[in-house]
């Protein structure tokens, strides 16, 4: 039984997952919730919250390039406007330029003074993609700590300790995304991966009922329910004939 990672995030209030099929591992990191409030909202000047929208706007509509324009719009209005690099670095992300996301990303927590944390998570997808798991886990936990509670954030980390073969540890982070989020079907996707790998298929089929209920028309559900009939079909005949152990899925 193989399946390959297909984690991604679904988190409001923006949604950018990365288009191309080798990037579909990668999950999407957004804010979902006002981590810095009225101060720096206030100080940003109206044409380079207009930019912003537009921007923002446009990577919703899944044009990247684009909104990266937008958003270096509204930086040369604002140069403070770390929320507007965060956001260059997932359209960048999406675009699979990972030397650009990686710059914006730190200039974001830089700006902030590490106070904005989907920055933090970002850079820990980053690191985690060029496979410095000790400092993509660092970044993340680096942003948890102000929020340890925060979705998005748990569930970057579950994706990274997953990544990073830590799977306990990529469980825990999980649920807490979960905890946080009754309605994040990605972590119940993560969390199939998870125990597809520990060999735990009543928990694979618990998961996956999960998912496609959360979201039903999601764009992995083929293979989720082809995944789903198998681990159903080892688990009849281990009843029927006695344990048998199920092939360890690819990474």
């Amino acid at each position: 039984m193989t399946w390959s990672c297909v984690a991604v995030v679904a988190l409001s209030p923006l949604v950018t997952a990365a288009q191309s099929p080798s990037s579909a591992s990668v999950p999407a990191v957004v804010d979902s919730r006002n981590y810095q409030v009225s101060a720096h909202e206030l100080q940003v000047p109206p044409k380079a919250r207009e930019a912003f929208n537009r921007g923002t706007d446009l990577l919703a509509a899944k044009n990247s390039a684009a909104s990266i324009t937008q958003f270096q719009r509204a930086i040369e209005i604002y140069s403070d406007f770390y929320e507007a690099y965060y956001k260059i670095g997932l359209a960048s992300l999406n675009l699979q330029k990972y030397q650009e996301a990686q710059t914006a990303f730190e200039t974001s927590i830089e700006l902030s003074k590490g106070r904005y944390p989907p920055s933090q998570f970002g850079l820990g997808v980053i690191l985690c993609i060029q496979k410095d798991f000790a400092g993509a886990e660092e970044s993340v936990r680096a942003g948890l700590d102000a929020y340890p509670t925060d979705a998005a954030g748990n569930f970057t980390l579950a994706w990274v300790l997953f990544r990073a073969g830590r799977l306990p540890e990529a469980e825990k982070s999980a649920r807490q995304a979960v905890l946080s989020n009754t309605n994040m079907a990605s972590a119940y996707l993560l969390l199939a991966q998870i125990h597809l790998r520990q060999n735990e298929l009543s928990a694979v089929v618990s998961d996956l009922d999960a998912y496609l209920a959360l979201d039903p028309e999601g764009a992995h559900n083929v293979e989720a329910r082809a995944i789903r009939t198998q681990a159903q079909q080892v688990l009849a005949k281990q009843q029927g004939d006695g344990p048998i152990v199920a092939k360890t899925p690819t990474p």
